[in-house]
């Protein structure tokens, strides 16, 4: 029993300042208080914070005809834990794709997703950051889609399929003009629920 309880105590001697106090039943207390210090993170950024190895790259990059729509998904639906989507787009469509289009499709096959669409809704966008499920979005007037990954009053990060090692940024002001330029066309996969933040603390508290 004294080493159950020994156990215990280096489990809870563990990671912020605060004094706990354990309680043991059949009137068992500890000789002492463990106090735990937990390490103050940054916030998490950029908020999508996709591992590289789950980038997809863009499998079809010819003139007028590369697949940055469905590399796009396909890194998105890894987010979200969906992989079986992912392999899905890989190995079931090519080339590129328009709105009215892959509306079609994803709708045939069941996939659940939200969209806007020459609206230039901002708020969409950051709802999808905020929620950390990130958003396919386009660019370049339309002819090329990425996926944005944050998006905060300052700054917008974001993953080319053509290039997908490193995390690219832009203003929010230059990444936004683009975005209006391009249609506005932006779609979130709402397959999976993202994987949590990680534990952060403000730098202001």
């Amino acid at each position: 029993m004294k080493r159950i309880i020994l156990v215990l105590l280096m489990v809870c001697m563990v990671g912020c300042g605060y004094e706990i106090t354990i309680d043991f039943g059949n009137g068992l207390t500890p000789n002492r208080r463990p106090t735990i210090n937990y390490p103050k993170y940054e916030a998490e950024r950029p908020t999508v914070n996709l591992e590289t190895a789950l980038r997809q790259r863009n499998w079809a990059n010819t003139p007028m005809n590369g697949s940055c729509v469905y590399a796009t998904l396909a890194s998105l639906f890894r987010w979200q834990g969906r992989d079986d989507l992912a392999t899905r787009m890989r190995e079931d469509y090519d080339g590129g794709t328009g709105w009215y289009s892959l509306a079609a499709q994803l709708d045939s096959e069941g996939i659940r997703y939200a969209f806007t669409n020459q609206k230039n809704d901002v708020a969409f966008l950051e709802w999808a950051c905020a929620t950390r499920r990130g958003a396919g979005v386009t660019t370049t007037g339309g002819s090329h889609m990425i996926a944005l990954v944050h998006l905060d009053s300052e700054w917008a990060g974001f993953i080319d399929n053509n290039s997908p090692e490193e995390i690219l940024w832009k203003t929010r002001s230059e990444f936004l003009q683009d975005w209006f330029t391009a249609t506005s066309w932006a779609i979130t996969p709402l397959e999976g629920p993202p994987p949590p933040p990680l534990p952060s603390k403000d730098k202001n508290q």
